[in-house]
């Protein structure tokens, strides 16, 4: 039976701990006890593939539209590559709390986020394992909206940091934003889905009433692939770079 669960999110921390095993057996009537068997299970596993979706909807502009996939492999490796609004296509590899690397498809090699201008590539909505990471130190204030929901409300830094990547720094009050996050789990209580539902409030004067941001990631499989192959325009491989590689292993091994 899967759940649907709200979480309040704090996704400062950068550091992934390793899953804590829950002290007591899975009681789906106490929305603790859910959290926290979805977030065991799921960091249990040794991989998992997702898809995801976002749109950032402005009053009287076009939205903008993300939509990729991503591979997470045990502990902390992240591939990842998405699609944006206007042509804007991503792909890179984040290893552990701090090395990132970006494809700079006019230089055609990779690059770390930081010399790309891309310091929250692969962070918050896109990085599932963040996500999770936080709703383990928050199961205290999970409660139960509906038959299979658990409710808490996001609130300033939080929203911003579920956003990382797709919001630029500053352009939102964040503590006058709302925003409600969805978690599904599967007939093993791992993450099946998550989605996320946000009202902004807009810090340019220009910009006439909240801007909306909807998200959604959906886990396809797990155990499977433990890397994402690359392509470029003209479906060539990317291969990863030394660097890249040895942070992978470093990680993995």
């Amino acid at each position: 039976m899967g759940y649907a669960i709200f979480i309040s999110l704090a996704l400062a921390a950068c550091q992934v701990p390793p899953p804590a095993k829950p002290d007591k057996s899975l009681d789906p009537k106490d929305p603790g006890s859910v959290v926290q068997h979805a977030v065991f299970n799921t960091r249990s596993q040794k991989s998992y593939e997702t898809r995801f979706k976002a749109t950032l909807t402005a009053p009287g502009s076009d939205p903008i539209q993300y939509d990729g996939q991503s591979v997470w492999a045990a502990p902390s490796v992240l591939f990842i590559q998405y699609s944006a609004s206007g042509g804007d296509h991503k792909k890179g590899v984040r290893a552990g709390a701090k090395d990132c690397w970006v494809w700079h498809t006019v230089a055609e090699e990779w690059v770390t986020a930081e010399e790309a201008g891309l310091s929250s590539f692969a962070r918050g909505l896109q990085n599932p394992d963040e996500v999770l990471s936080v709703l383990a130190r928050h199961t205290g204030g999970a409660k139960i909206a509906e038959t299979g929901a658990v409710r808490i409300t996001l609130s300033g830094n939080d929203i911003e940091q579920i956003m990382r990547e797709q919001a630029q720094s500053g352009a939102f009050d964040w503590a006058k934003s709302t925003a409600a996050v969805v978690l599904r789990t599967d007939a093993e209580n791992r993450l099946k889905q998550f989605t996320v539902e946000a009202s902004l409030t807009s810090t340019d004067p220009n910009v006439k009433g909240e801007v909306k941001y909807a998200g959604q990631v959906d886990v396809v499989a797990y155990n499977g692939a433990r890397t994402l192959k690359f392509t470029d325009e003209k479906n060539r491989e990317i291969p990863l770079n030394k660097d890249i590689q040895t942070a992978i292993d470093r990680e993995t091994k």
